[in-house]
């Protein structure tokens, strides 16, 4: 693995402390998320191959997304409607503040391509410009933020200056270990889980998932 890929792949997470329902969550502070849009969770359009649409690969997306070990840095979600139906099937990736749109994504070769370009912005740190494959493939649908506009929105959350040893490896979700049900010891730590899907997902391969 090369000095680039230990970078991306092993640098730790950040995390905020948000208050919800009378307690504090630490939630894992991601670079972005990729929003795929689908016939199987409530669209018109996208993979309704009847409306001369691809079938839409969702198993390739969450290979290619657990394959590359980015699960820390960037958010994979499957969601009905994104809107402009016309040019579909349609993603939309939300990497360091900008959307960027994907279009007629109808060949199971782009979404290698896709996230081949979003381990890139991973490793620059900052949105550039896509691949050869993918440059036909992306437009804009929202409007650029007015120049000079840095409003704060909310005070929802708080600097968090630990509590990465609660989070669970696999999924980043907030467990207790003191209430935990599922654990695991690796390499003299043990590692707390919200599920028995993640602690047997840790154990077939701790390496994924911990540096």
């Amino acid at each position: 693995m090369s000095a680039e890929e230990i970078s991306l792949h092993t640098a730790p997470p950040r995390t905020v402390k948000v208050h919800a329902r009378g307690e504090d969550f630490r939630i894992v502070q991601l670079v972005g998320n990729l929003l795929v849009c689908s016939k199987e969770h409530g669209n018109c359009c996208c993979g309704w191959t009847e409306k001369s649409r691809a079938a839409l690969n969702l198993e390739l997306y969450q290979q290619e997304w657990e394959r590359r070990r980015i699960r820390n840095k960037l958010h994979l979600s499957f969601t009905g409607c994104l809107g402009p139906c016309a040019v579909g099937n349609n993603a939309l990736l939300q990497i360091y503040g900008r959307s960027i749109w994907l279009k007629d994504l109808n060949d199971d070769a782009l979404i290698p391509a896709i996230f081949d370009y979003i381990e890139s912005m991973l490793r620059a740190g900052h949105v550039v410009a896509p691949p050869a494959a993918l440059e036909a493939h992306i437009y804009a649908r929202y409007l650029p933020p007015p120049e000079g506009d840095n409003t704060p929105l909310g005070t929802g959350s708080e600097e968090d200056g630990g509590g990465l040893e609660r989070l669970d490896p696999v999924c980043l979700m907030d467990v207790d270990p003191a209430r935990a049900r599922w654990k695991a010891e690796y390499q003299g730590r043990i590692y707390a889980f919200c599920a028995p899907g993640c602690k047997k997902a840790f154990e077939r391969e701790p390496t994924a998932y911990v540096s």
